[in-house]
């Protein structure tokens, strides 16, 4: 474990951004787009989450994933 008083980080009040969002898009084959802050899609994201569709997986898998690349992205 961290010692938080040698650290001198204090992350209880740590906010992050809410920039960005999940799109609903109504396409089977892209049900959720992920967006930057300015609503652009973003495009790394993009890509990976086309070719997890292409796998069989749960068709909730891409929404998760999807939702932890905008919070990561947002981290970024």
């Amino acid at each position: 474990m961290l010692d938080e008083q040698r650290s001198g980080r204090d992350l209880r009040n740590f906010v992050l951004p809410e920039l960005g969002q999940l799109l609903k898009t109504g396409d089977p084959w892209e049900p959720y787009r992920v967006l930057d802050g300015r609503g652009r899609p973003v495009e790394p994201a993009a890509l990976y989450l086309k070719e997890l569709m292409a796998r069989d997986s749960s068709p909730l898998t891409p929404r998760s994933y999807r939702m932890d690349l905008l919070r990561w992205f947002r981290f970024l």
